[in-house]
């Protein structure tokens, strides 16, 4: 398996999770996820924003718009569908730009 898809630890990944508040693991453990909470139009602009920054680390997430939410569930598709450092990284990026777009 190559660097990219290289898969974290269970530790590795609790360590890691203890730095983003408001982020949790999947019930089976393969994910990564967190739900904003914010108005519907700046919830659309934070789901661009989260796109950009996708595209910039090559590496994608599930985003779902609601009604005043935005929801994300990361993983690592080339390494089984584990959580990698990847995984880690765009869910610290998109916790450092959600507060400027409002959200909780």
């Amino acid at each position: 398996m190559s660097p990219y898809a290289e898969p974290l630890s269970h530790k590795e990944i609790e360590d890691r999770l203890a730095e983003l508040p408001g982020w949790s693991l999947s019930e089976d453990g393969m994910s990564l996820q967190r739900t904003y909470r914010l108005p519907h139009i700046p919830a659309a602009v934070l789901v661009m924003h989260i796109a950009q920054i996708q595209d910039e680390l090559n590496h994608h997430s599930d985003l779902t718009l609601g009604y005043q939410s935005v929801a994300v569930s990361v993983t690592t598709h080339a390494a089984g569908g584990r959580l990698t450092e990847r995984d880690f990284g765009l869910a610290r990026r998109i916790e450092g730009i959600a507060p400027a777009h409002g959200a909780a």
